[in-house]
């Protein structure tokens, strides 16, 4: 009984951990993908912010004119890019851009009506980029110098922006790598709305601020690992101690000499199986068997000899029980017994006679027999379906019952008692 509730407890500690382990991944896994979206969240919000800042003051530096402003919108882009104006702003943007990685600084107005060209509403006033080879990917199989490069499309931040006079940024994709831009509203030296400032930063800025978190993200990851690797070596020691205190009552519940199932084992299945049939209405069989003039084998050969006999038996009753789903427990001294769940009184009569020709079949020496010069036994069957009116005890008399009159009627026999 207490192994049983030593068993118990570990089945149940050895629940509650799975489940441990299992929210505990689950708690990781989560973290991980949360702190990676939040880390994610705030390296954007901190390049979009540091780039809202960059474009304020270059524009509160830039100072441009109604009239520079109506020039600029007269040129050609290569009359653009060829102005001191331009040039200038460049020269000034790169300098920005040399220490911070910014590729695009600019100045973007909006064009109504006939002022449109090549379906778009939008036009640099300004531009500035990290480098000419930079112009130049942009272009891609364009001239650089082409006016269709100069113009585009107003997008969705470009209107809120142009709206609201409020400075904002996005986090977008470009050319599959991610870019934040930010526009912040400029004007005039006499005051006039003209268009937006933007600047523009690529994947690489946002990389060197995500550097920042990478040791406590790996500090995070290693010592979670390391807590989840105890946890599993602790819960492999756990079920290592469980499968040896299962082994050990398995172990405590075999016959040393025979390998079947002992007295001991057949107390406990006995209710088990007993209860199981009643609750599910199904019969249960029970077969008492005996070796039949042991004593007198014993007596001539030793116990030694004795013993290599009821060895064999076992094997036969362990073979031929087997094959009908039953159990054999060595009962005591030269007794055996079998249960046999959802078995019928005709059905444990016909493995009876089974079991009767197969140890007779064997041919087990026994000179001294009454009855032969082999080893027999008799064997008492009785079977039920449990109910309220009939106890395990009687029923397992009525076996015994049974038991006697194969003794009383020759021995070397099968009888069965029918309840």
């Amino acid at each position: 009984m207490a192994e049983e509730l030593s068993l118990k407890k570990y089945d149940n500690i050895k629940f509650y951990f799975k489940i441990l382990i299992a929210l505990w991944f689950v708690v990781f896994l989560s973290v991980i993908i949360y702190s990676n979206y939040e880390i994610n969240f705030y390296v954007k919000d901190e390049v979009g912010s540091n780039a809202i800042i960059l474009a304020t003051y270059i524009a509160n530096s830039l100072k441009i004119s109604n009239e520079d402003y109506l020039f600029l919108k007269s040129l050609t882009f290569k009359e653009l890019l060829e102005s001191e104006i331009n040039k200038d702003f460049e020269e000034m943007a790169r300098a920005v851009m040399d220490v911070s990685n910014y590729k695009y600084i600019y100045i973007v107005s909006r064009l109504e009506g006939s002022e449109k060209k090549y379906n778009n509403d939008v036009i640099y006033l300004l531009d500035a980029v990290d480098s000419v080879k930079t112009r130049r990917e942009d272009a891609e199989d364009k001239n650089y110098y082409d006016d269709e490069i100069r113009y585009g499309i107003a997008d969705e931040l470009f209107k809120e922006v142009e709206k609201t006079k409020i400075p904002s940024y996005k986090v977008d994709k470009y050319k599959g790598a991610e870019r934040v831009y930010a526009y912040v509203p400029f004007y005039t030296v006499e005051g006039n709305y003209i268009g937006l400032l933007g600047v523009d930063t690529d994947v690489y800025e946002l990389g060197r601020i995500r550097e920042r978190y990478v040791p406590l993200i790996t500090v995070y990851i290693v010592i979670n690992l390391m807590i989840g690797l105890i946890a599993f070596a602790l819960y492999r020691y756990m079920r290592k101690v469980h499968n040896d205190l299962k082994k050990e009552r398995h172990l405590s519940g075999i016959d040393e000499l025979t390998h079947v199932f002992n007295r001991r084992k057949f107390n406990e299945l006995f209710i088990e199986l007993w209860n199981q049939a009643k609750e599910e209405k199904q019969n249960i069989s029970i077969m008492l068997i005996d070796l039949d003039y042991f004593k007198e084998f014993n007596d001539n050969y030793g116990h030694s000899a004795g013993d290599v006999m009821l060895k064999n038996i076992g094997e036969i009753l362990e073979k031929e029980s087997s094959k009908y789903g039953g159990y054999v427990f060595r009962y005591g001294g030269d007794e055996f017994v079998i249960l046999f769940p959802d078995t019928n009184i005709i059905q444990g009569e016909e493995v009876g006679n089974t079991i009767l020709k197969a140890i007779n079949d064997a041919k087990l020496e026994h000179p001294y027999s009454p009855i032969g010069k082999v080893q027999t036994v008799s064997i008492g069957v009785t079977s039920t379906i449990p109910k309220d009116e009939i106890n395990i005890k009687e029923f397992f008399n009525y076996a015994d019952t049974a038991l006697y009159l194969s003794k009383r009627y020759g021995r070397n026999r099968v009888s069965v008692w029918k309840i």
